[in-house]
């Protein structure tokens, strides 16, 4: 069974690639922040049946960033270009949140490559409209407040974006096995992936970015899978203490 972990060269920039499994290929794309050891449970019970290809995109992990700023539209380029250079066809591509962003948007640009998509709790194209919506005592943890937070990590030196970032990776290494901490630890301690989230907050959150209104989802075989909405609603309202209305 192959099962691979390696740089791609997709022209412009590499790419840290897991591979694992044979047979129809299925390429998952991650959340915004994401190390690969999250997602191993998952691929090794997909490889028994499938060829599942697992990347960090550009900016993070061991991925260069590339010279050019981060966005959707671009990250769905290197999901093309890493579909090309391995020589692909008809995948079955995952996008869980951010992942499911970049998704949409190369479904969009390429309609005709994939077999089918999957999109697991996927940010809408409308995600800068939840801007608009204002939560009292939220101001912290909105988007504006994000890219100022990531702006600032990334001129952080390691050693200093792991303390600040502590909390974050303990909750992390939760759920990876024994042997993973190490690269929760390298992943997280990337000032250059901070600096390419803080690009694709402003671009793909904060403002509407580029306009796909003359564009139609392709007909291709897909599945949405979203939060229960009450469920999601009853957890603000306990763990976050909104009120039902802002929840």
């Amino acid at each position: 069974m192959i099962n691979i972990k390696t740089m791609v060269d997709i022209g412009d920039k590499k790419l840290e690639v897991w591979m694992k499994g044979k047979g129809r290929t299925i390429i998952i794309q991650p959340v915004m922040i994401s190390p690969l050891p999250e997602w191993e449970p998952l691929c090794e019970d997909l490889s028994t049946e499938a060829r599942v290809i697992l990347y960090n995109r550009a900016g993070c992990g061991k991925s260069d960033k590339g010279i050019k700023p981060r966005n959707r539209n671009e990250n769905a380029k290197d999901l093309k270009a890493l579909i090309d250079k391995l020589c692909i066809t008809s995948p079955v591509i995952i996008g869980h949140s951010y992942g499911g962003l970049i998704l949409q948007q190369f479904a969009l640009d390429y309609p005709n490559l994939a077999a089918g998509f999957i999109f697991v709790d996927s940010t809408s194209m409308d995600a800068h409209m939840l801007e608009d919506v204002e939560i009292e005592g939220e101001d912290g943890n909105s988007t504006e407040a994000w890219i100022e937070k990531c702006k600032w990590y990334a001129t952080l030196s390691k050693e200093d974006l792991l303390e600040e970032v502590k909390d974050w990776i303990s909750e992390q290494e939760e759920f990876v096995s024994e042997s993973k901490p190490t690269e929760i630890l390298e992943f997280m301690s990337n000032p250059i992936m901070f600096a390419s989230v803080g690009e694709e907050l402003h671009y793909d959150l904060l403002s509407s970015g580029e306009t796909n209104q003359r564009k139609d989802f392709p007909e291709t075989s897909t599945i949405i899978i979203g939060r229960d909405p009450k469920v999601s609603v009853e957890e603000m309202i306990i763990t976050e203490g909104l009120h039902r209305s802002e929840a």
